[in-house]
């Protein structure tokens, strides 16, 4: 069986970035406590928990949507499905845009 090529990565900025947005989204809409110390030291009004709760569900279906297409599209031109799928889970569009770069360094010019 052939090996398939690997995983492009984005850059780690990416990755701290997104998923440091996706851990505060978390913590201030599920743990007690965090909102409150959080409003209480920043000038600008979050939007309340409820909506932040909303927020990090749109989120995560978002990856998921993400996660799918990138392992459908790598599946079609021979990359690791399973690889792409999982990295876009994590990281979300700068994945899908390293997945489009990759596939378009492969293809014969």
């Amino acid at each position: 069986m052939p090996e398939k090529p690997g995983v492009v990565r984005p850059p780690w900025a990416w990755f701290l970035l997104l998923d440091g947005g996706i851990v505060a989204l978390v913590v201030l809409s599920t743990v007690d406590g965090a909102y409150e110390a959080v409003t209480e030291h920043i000038p600008a009004p979050l939007p309340p928990r409820r909506a932040l709760r909303a927020i990090l569900a749109g989120a995560v279906l978002i990856h998921v949507v993400e996660a799918v297409a990138a392992g459908r599209q790598a599946r079609r031109r021979g990359l690791s499905a399973w690889g792409w799928a999982l990295q876009t889970l994590a990281v979300g569009f700068p994945s899908l845009l390293a997945l489009r770069r990759s596939s378009a360094d492969r293809r014969p010019r």
